[in-house]
């Protein structure tokens, strides 16, 4: 299974960066452009199937509704 790592900004609202590891995604995120992404706020990471993700973003980019609203983490 292929599975996209993604930070997302604190209020869950925007994906800011993916990766396909978590290590591309902690080089992305210590990055210049990481770091302008992110100016200091928190962020939460997810692990997230690949098939999904590119339907998530699809619908995000088409609809403009908040990732939050699209997907529901397991806890």
């Amino acid at each position: 299974m292929n599975y996209q790592y993604i930070a997302v900004d604190w209020q869950r609202r925007h994906i800011l960066l993916s990766a396909e590891s978590m290590a591309s995604l902690n080089r992305l995120i210590l990055s210049e452009k990481g770091q302008a992404l992110i100016h200091q706020q928190a962020v939460w990471i997810y692990r997230i199937e690949a098939e999904v993700f590119v339907k998530v973003v699809q619908e995000i980019n088409q609809t403009g509704v908040a990732f939050s609203q699209l997907v529901r983490p397991d806890h």
